[in-house]
C-alpha cells in the first residue's frame, strides 16, 4: 500500500510541476497581450498562479492515481538479470 502511495505521489508531483509551469506561461501570455489587464499586471500574475497551484493540486492527486496498478510493480523493485551472475577479474 506505502508503495502504491509512494507510485501515486511521484505520478502525482511530475503532472503539478509540469502543468504549473504550462498554466504560469499561459498567465504571463495571458496578461501582456490582453491590453485590459496590463495596469494591474502583477495583481492578475498572482491571481492566474495563485489559481492554478489551488485547482492543478486534487487534479494531479487524481492522475496520480489514474495509473494502474500493474505499471507500478512493472517500473518499481525489478531485480537485476545479473545479480546472480559471478563476478569477473578487472
Amino acid at each position: 500500500m506505502a508503495r502504491e502511495i509512494g507510485f501515486r505521489a511521484q505520478v502525482a508531483l511530475l503532472f503539478y510541476s509540469t502543468v504549473n509551469v504550462v498554466l504560469f506561461t499561459a498567465a504571463i501570455y495571458a496578461v501582456t497581450l490582453f491590453p485590459p489587464l496590463m495596469p494591474n499586471a502583477g495583481f492578475w500574475i498572482t491571481v492566474f498562479t495563485a489559481a492554478s497551484l489551488i485547482v492543478t493540486a486534487p487534479v494531479a492527486w487524481y492522475v496520480g492515481g489514474c495509473v494502474p496498478a500493474a505499471l507500478c510493480t512493472k517500473i518499481l523493485a525489478r531485480p537485476s538479470p545479473l545479480a546472480t551472475a559471478p563476478s569477473r577479474d578487472v
